[in-house]
């Protein structure tokens, strides 16, 4: 590939993400993790399945030891609905409040010549969860030996 074809795609892409803000594919990945709380059914179920209404049957669910993880594979952006797929990260979120909090993750790209936006979103259980650290009275930390 001569350097005038590397440069007009370089700047092809930077003009698409940074000026237009429109990719030309999205993608996802979404992990659900389960425990006693949160089963493989009842709302991680649903939100699987909006998922694969989203990429129209473009996803992968994979089944883990700690729960649910769906990959898509790239999809048009004129048939990806972005304010839905906002809509269900809200819904994520809501089922996960109480014990964990959403983490997400953008990333553009090119792939087989085409920028995707990616999506990394991943409910996270805090170090210190806030009933734990609430509970606790506090103690003022005892003096240092002399």
């Amino acid at each position: 590939m001569s350097l005038r074809a590397r440069l007009w795609r370089l700047l092809r892409t930077r003009w698409k993400r940074d000026v237009r803000a429109q990719p030309d594919r999205y993608q996802v990945y979404v992990s659900f993790p389960t425990d006693e709380r949160h089963s493989r059914t009842g709302p991680v179920a649903e939100h699987v399945t909006e998922l694969e209404h989203l990429f129209e049957g473009w996803i992968d669910v994979y089944a883990r030891s700690s729960g649910l993880a769906v990959v898509s594979d790239p999809v048009s952006a004129d048939r990806f609905a972005l304010p839905r797929f906002r809509d269900l990260l809200d819904r994520i979120e809501a089922t996960y409040d109480p014990t964990h909090s959403l983490t997400s993750l953008e990333k553009w790209r090119t792939i087989d010549g085409a920028l995707v936006k990616s999506f990394v979103v991943v409910p996270v259980k805090p170090l210190f969860p806030a009933a734990e650290t609430e509970s606790e009275p506090r103690r003022p930390a005892p003096a240092p030996a002399e």
